[in-house]
């Protein structure tokens, strides 16, 4: 039986092409129109359009680059691309594309901080997906695990596989409260039933 490992994409491009390979795992309806265009200041990686006309667009992340970054540039994709999305529907109207729905994003990296899924989730509710990728091989065949990063716990439906509605849940659960894990004593504090120090 082969053994699966994980393992690294060797560039932006493999990650890419892996990507196209298991749109389906993201949404069924998702279709490639653009791939590595240059888009306000830096490539847009992957441009989609989905049963719905929906434009969305898709930016990845290798080990180590910022997650935070990355939700930064997709803002201003959206913009760069939602300015074009009309003239887009004109010319090419067999892609299909809806020039009043919002532009939507796919943000595909490692891992994302707890502030980049705050950030993600103050926006209005599917405009940025956030999806957390493992790349793994068995023997000479690779693969990409994608997993919807959600606020909740594992139980929660947006990371019980694909999500095909773009959902990311406005408000997160409340925060608990803070708990250091100190005692009095670690303080230096007394409590009533305690003799005073040094005495």
């Amino acid at each position: 039986m082969t053994d699966i490992q994980k393992a690294q994409p060797l560039s932006i491009e493999h990650l890419r092409t892996g990507v196209k390979g298991q749109l389906h795992q993201l949404d069924p309806g998702l279709r490639v129109i653009a791939e590595n265009i240059m888009g306000l200041a830096s490539p847009i990686d992957l441009v989609t359009v989905n049963d719905h006309g929906d434009v969305v667009l898709m930016l990845l992340a290798l080990e180590g680059e910022s997650d935070a970054t990355l939700l930064t540039r997709s803002l201003a994709q959206r913009a760069w691309i939602a300015a074009r999305v009309g003239d887009w529907a004109k010319l090419a109207p067999e892609l299909k594309i809806s020039p009043d729905a919002p532009v939507r994003a796919i943000l595909l990296a490692p891992s994302f901080a707890t502030e980049t899924r705050a950030a993600a989730r103050s926006l209005r509710a599917g405009i940025v997906r956030l999806v957390r990728y493992t790349a793994v091989r068995a023997g000479p065949h690779s693969g990409l695990l994608l997993e919807t990063v959600g606020s909740r716990g594992p139980s929660s439906p947006e990371r019980q596989g694909p999500v095909r509605e773009f959902a990311v849940p406005e408000a997160g659960p409340p925060l608990p409260a803070f708990r250091s894990n100190l005692r009095d004593s670690d303080l230096g504090l007394k409590s009533d039933t305690e003799e005073p120090l040094g005495e």
